[in-house]
C-alpha cells in the first residue's frame, strides 16, 4: 500500500531541501538588492541635505547716506540709487547720487501707504527713458508704478499678499516679488498677475522664511531675510538656498531700534552689490567671499 506521504507524485525529502535552499537564496538576493537601494538613497538623501555655502562680505567702498530713512528697496541704474523709504506718514521714493550719496529728488507717498521694496522694469527702447519704477507698499495692496526720470506715479497695479521686497529678472522677463513668507511670486512686469510661485528651501527641506528685499541676477535671487544680517542666495529655477553670506560685520554700532536692521541690495554688475539698512547712515559697496574649507 502507498500512502498519500509516499506518493510517487510527492517530492521526496531532498526535493524539498533544494526548494528551502533556493527560496533562501532569492530572499538573500532580494534582501541584498533593497539594502543597496537604501543605502544609495541614504546617500542620495545626504548629498541633498548638504548645507549651502556660507559666505561673507567683503568691503570695497562705503558712501554716506542720508541717515533715518527707513530703508526697505534699493536698485541702482546709470550711476543713480533709487531708494524706497517706508513707514506711514514718512514713505517716499528718492534718487540718489551713488557717488556723494546726496539726494537729488524725493517724491513722498500718501500717508496711509507704507512703502516697501522698489525695482525698475525696463522699457521698449534701449535708452532707459521709457523705463518704470514699480514699488511696493505693505499692507495696502498696491504697487506704484513711476516714471523713472522723475519719479511721478504714472499707474497702480493691485495684489492679494502683503508687499515686502521685488526685483525685475531679465532672464524670466518678470518680476518677482516677496511678501515676508517662504514664497516668491513670479508676476507679469505689465498686469502684475501671478505666473507662478517658488518655494525657497534650504538644502534639508526646510522653508526659508521672512523674505523681504530682493536682487534678480540670471538665475539667482538674492534676498534680504527680516530681522537678520545675512542675505541668501537663491537658485530662482528649484527655490534652493546656495549660499548664506553673513553680512553682520556692516551693521552699524549704536541703531535705536531693532528694526533698524539690513535691508536693501542691488547689484552693481561684476559681481560687486550696493547694501544698506533701515536707518543706517552708510551705503557698503561689496563683494561676496566664500568661507575658507
Amino acid at each position: 500500500m502507498v500512502t498519500r506521504n509516499s506518493s510517487p507524485d510527492s517530492p521526496g525529502p531532498a526535493k524539498h531541501l533544494r526548494r528551502i535552499s533556493t527560496r533562501g537564496a532569492l530572499a538573500t538576493i532580494l534582501g541584498t538588492i533593497l539594502a543597496v537601494t537604501l543605502a544609495v538613497a541614504g546617500t542620495n538623501s545626504c548629498a541633498a541635505a548638504k548645507p549651502p555655502t556660507y559666505a561673507r562680505v567683503k568691503v570695497h567702498r562705503t558712501v554716506a547716506k542720508e541717515a533715518g530713512g527707513f530703508t526697505q528697496g534699493l536698485e541702482v541704474r546709470n550711476g543713480v540709487v533709487y531708494e524706497s523709504v517706508g513707514l506711514y506718514g514718512g514713505s517716499e521714493i528718492r534718487s540718489v547720487e551713488i557717488k556723494t550719496g546726496k539726494v537729488t529728488k524725493r517724491v513722498a507717498l500718501d500717508p496711509q501707504f507704507f512703502a516697501e521694496g522698489m525695482t525698475i522694469v525696463p522699457g521698449a527702447d534701449k535708452s532707459g527713458k521709457s523705463d518704470k519704477i514699480v514699488q511696493l507698499t505693505w499692507k495696502e495692496k498696491t504697487a506704484i508704478v513711476r516714471d523713472v526720470a522723475n519719479l511721478g506715479e504714472v499707474g497702480r497695479l493691485s495684489y492679494k499678499q502683503e508687499g515686502w521686497g521685488i526685483c525685475y529678472s531679465p532672464k524670466l522677463k518678470a518680476l518677482i516679488h516677496s511678501d515676508g513668507s517662504s514664497t516668491l511670486y513670479v508676476r507679469d512686469p505689465k498686469s502684475f498677475s501671478e505666473r507662478r510661485r517658488i518655494e525657497v528651501r534650504m538644502p534639508d527641506g526646510t522653508p526659508a522664511t521672512q523674505l523681504n528685499e530682493l536682487d534678480c541676477q540670471t538665475d539667482t535671487v538674492f534676498a534680504n531675510v527680516w530681522q537678520q544680517s545675512n542675505i541668501l542666495e537663491i537658485d530662482s529655477r528649484s527655490g534652493i538656498v546656495r549660499r548664506s553670506i553673513d553680512a553682520s560685520s556692516l551693521v552699524p554700532s549704536g541703531l535705536s531700534s531693532p528694526d533698524d536692521v539690513l535691508n536693501g541690495i542691488a547689484s552693481l554688475g561684476n559681481g560687486r552689490f550696493l547694501v544698506t539698512g533701515k536707518r543706517w547712515p552708510t551705503y557698503f559697496e561689496v563683494s561676496f567671499e566664500n568661507n575658507p574649507g
